[in-house]
């Protein structure tokens, strides 16, 4: 599953990973290249005498129709001892060198490619969470979703590179090195190599416990995340309730968790080195004392085998530890894709048409609702609105009306019945032109970390500040707006907190006014207002009568008296509606209401 999640991120930057895998062989080549100049260094540089001296290598020789034949190379026979250390010191110096510089561009290759990489995902991930419906995170903690969005994402981008390019890259250094032992010595070489099964077991073990802890570690980390937003989001009533030393207790609780998840995983991430060095240890005397009884080897060429061995198991446990890094990335990867293979349960049917601009007005059909099947949050719910009228929703907490106002957008889709714009079912048009023709007010009017000009044109276009101007005049925000400083370009803080709940309103009002929508909705626009910005708000709603086809909820009866007409629901059903004249002679439950609301 990992591979195939991973893969079109990988193929997206093949360049990359060749270069990067070509760097990393020459790579290998020149670090091979001390391994040749050892022996002579030894045993023929130290030398004190002033007779010349030579300089062979350990060579194939290949013969028809096939055989091979182990011979020595002669690279040099007449040098003195001291020229000889001369030139083998400036080979060494140059091998360092050209080694240093391909494996800085390949690392910077494998930077690139997983910085890129992670950068597509990370988009794309956005782009996800953007596109889920609402009811897909009425599941899930918000901070939870963030730790898999940055911590994950994190984990993705420090093991990818080094797992993608090492898996090509450490196997091609290792059959370098090899191949030279098995120059030196067939037979030694194979000796020395027994004890790969007893590594590749211990590296199994390893690795499956390191996934299963990464998994825990991933999740705690998770629970880490969600507890700092909750602390930082709900800090005012941490603040108001004296709950400090409580929330601090939970977040302890939590922390301590994620230390013990972390140790529980460091003992097994960091246990493989360690392991594998004591055992890759017992070959070092080995070379010494087999190499030297049986096979007669100089000093030199034990010397020059023994480097060769340490470099050979570099990759080695360098594999290793990518085998663990792997279960690491594998943790990660599951819950970033758990995310992106979501499909949404709101799109857009084959052949949805795009919405013309409302002509006629907005019909519900017999629509039901329920979040959970069972229970029923809209029941049989029917009525027609003409264009450029204004209804209004009231009834107690709980009894349908905010989210018989989210069916209209498609933030959610009906259980049963529809919802229809001049006779079409919206489910028959794209919730990219529907949506375009909608604006909302939610009851608190969350503002982006920008300027109010900014804010008010969220919709994207391109319009001229008189035009920003005149949709903050009928919203009643110009003059308060003016009062900055900097007026317009006056920053709002995050979410708005630089101004009042009152001013954020009339910047909502404006920023849906200059979308220019022929549905305008409203959900509580007034209910967390002073009077002074209660009044406001009303003027600025009775600014848009006969000009919009809007649809408020609001317990702030004074809000609606002027609707064309009133729904009263309980336990999700229409039990009157009419004008506010209307219900107020009826003395049913709008009246009471009413009465409620005004009585002293």
């Amino acid at each position: 599953m990992f591979g195939h999640d991973i893969a079109p991120y990988i193929r997206g930057h093949r360049a990359l990973i060749v270069v990067a895998v070509v760097l990393g062989a020459l790579s290998a080549l020149f670090v091979v290249v001390p391994a040749y100049l050892l022996q002579p260094l030894v045993d023929e540089g130290m030398k004190t005498a002033s007779e010349p001296v030579g300089w062979s290598v350990p060579w194939l020789q290949l013969s028809f129709p096939f055989s091979i034949k182990k011979t020595e190379l002669t690279l040099i026979t007449e040098i003195t001892p001291n020229h000889l250390l001369m030139l083998l010191g400036a080979i060494a110096f140059l091998s360092v060198l050209f080694k240093s510089i391909t494996v800085y561009f390949s690392d910077l290759a494998g930077a690139a490619f997983s910085n890129r990489a992670i950068r597509t995902l990370r988009i794309e991930l956005a782009n996800k969470f953007i596109s889920l419906p609402l009811t897909f995170y009425h599941k899930r903690k918000s901070g939870e979703l963030l730790a898999r969005a940055t911590a994950d994402l994190t984990v993705m981008q420090g093991f990818i590179s080094n797992i993608t390019i090492g898996l090509v890259q450490q196997p091609l250094t290792l059959l370098v090195f090899v191949g030279y032992l098995l120059l030196m010595n067939f037979k030694l070489t194979l000796m020395i190599f027994t004890i790969t099964p007893i590594i590749v077991v211990l590296v199994r073990l390893f690795g499956r416990k390191v996934k299963k802890h990464s998994t825990r570690v991933q999740d705690a980390t998770a629970e880490v995340t969600s507890s700092y937003q909750e602390i930082i989001l709900l800090l005012k009533v941490i603040k108001g309730f004296c709950r400090g030393e409580y929330e601090s207790g939970m977040f302890t609780k939590h922390a301590n968790n994620l230390y013990k998840k972390v140790m529980h995983w460091n003992r097994w991430q960091l246990g493989i080195g360690p392991m594998m060095d004591s055992t890759t240890f017992l070959v070092i005397p080995g070379i010494f004392v087999i190499g030297k009884i049986y096979f007669d080897h100089t000093l030199g060429e034990l010397v020059a085998m023994l480097y060769a061995f340490a470099k050979a198991y570099a990759p080695v446990k360098e594999l290793a530890r990518i085998n663990v890094n792997l279960k690491t990335l594998q943790g990660a990867t599951r819950r970033v894709f758990d995310i992106m293979r979501t499909i949404p349960d709101i799109q857009d049917r084959p052949g949805a048409q795009n919405m013309p601009r409302l002509q006629n007005g907005v019909e519900f059909l017999h629509v039901d609702f329920c979040y959970k099947p069972g229970e029923s949050v809209l029941s049989d719910v029917s009525f027609n609105v003409k264009v450029g009228e204004m209804v209004a929703f009231v009834g107690s907490t709980g009894a349908g009306k905010s989210t018989l106002l989210d069916l209209i957008p498609r933030f959610y889709d009906v259980s049963s019945g529809s919802i229809r714009v001049d006779g079409t079912d919206i489910r028959d048009v794209t919730l990219e032109s529907l949506r375009g023709e909608i604006a909302i007010v939610s009851q608190e009017s969350l503002l982006f970390h920008d300027t109010i000009a900014s804010n008010i044109n969220y919709d994207g276009g391109h319009p001229t500040l008189e035009q920003i101007q005149n949709a903050a005049i009928v919203a009643q925000a110009h003059d308060f707006i003016m009062a900055f400083p900097h007026g317009y370009e006056t920053v709002v803080g995050d979410r708005g907190t630089l101004l009042s709940g009152g001013q954020r309103q009339r910047i909502a009002i404006a920023r849906a006014l200059l979308k220019d929508p022929a549905i305008l909705i409203l959900d509580e626009p007034a209910s967390a207002l002073d009077p002074e910005s209660e009044h406001l708000v009303q003027k600025a709603i009775e600014n848009l009568l006969g000009q919009r086809t809007i649809f408020i909820v609001s317990h702030r009866l004074n809000t609606i008296k002027r609707a064309d007409r009133i729904y009263v629901l309980e336990h999700g059903a229409i039990v009157e509606s009419g004008t506010h004249n209307e219900l107020m002679a009826r003395n049913g439950r709008y009246r009471d209401l009413y009465n409620i609301q005004f009585q002293h």
